[in-house]
């Protein structure tokens, strides 16, 4: 004999209960999965403020051995390589410009001095003219001096100096330069930061 037993709760049904947890599970995934990506970019662009700022001031960068400058005093051109970043992309040995550099043999020691191989009326390239015995500039004809002061032309004033250090690295002494752009077009020497 069965007993027909009248109750107001319908017994579970187990395929209800594995679907919500499965719908469950697929949401939480879901929003894991969607989180990630967005949590990557908020690191990405913040990145670059949590970088250490530079003051602003020039970066010394490498020459060479102080025995590639011979010390006649003529100027000579170098060029210059560093490891550039910008905001998120670093590139190792890149070609950031040149310098005219000049040694001198004193009682004291070598003396070096350098100069911005950019002329500073509109930023052409200038060169050394060994017959003249002086810089000059290609495209507005601007001339300086050996030691970069302004001889004749449009520019607004001489040659930028760049300073130098002589560092000894073992028994051997390296020239270090100040790489630094200056502004263009102007009577004031204005450091570009």
């Amino acid at each position: 004999m069965t007993r027909d037993v009248d109750s107001p709760l319908s017994p579970p049904n187990p395929a209800e209960r594995r679907s919500f947890f499965t719908r469950a599970a697929a949401v939480i995934v879901g929003g894991l999965v969607a989180l990630f990506p967005f949590a990557v970019s908020i690191g990405v662009l913040f990145d670059p403020l949590r970088r250490k700022q530079g003051d602003g001031g020039a970066d010394f960068v490498r020459i060479g051995p102080l025995d590639l400058l011979p010390a006649d005093g003529v100027p000579r051109q170098f060029a210059l390589s560093a490891d550039v970043v910008d905001a998120w992309t670093r590139v190792n040995g890149r070609r950031v410009g040149s310098v005219f550099l000049r040694r001198m043999q004193s009682d004291d020691g070598p003396t070096v001095v350098a100069l911005s191989s950019v002329c500073p009326h509109l930023g052409c390239a200038v060169d050394y003219a060994a017959g003249a015995d002086r810089f000059e500039c290609p495209c507005h004809h601007s001339s300086f001096a050996k030691s970069g002061e302004k001889l004749f032309g449009p520019s607004l004033r001489g040659l930028d100096p760049l300073e130098v250090k002589l560092v000894d690295n073992g028994g051997q002494q390296e020239i270090w330069v100040a790489f630094q752009r200056f502004h263009t077009g102007v009577a004031e020497r204005i450091a570009v930061a």
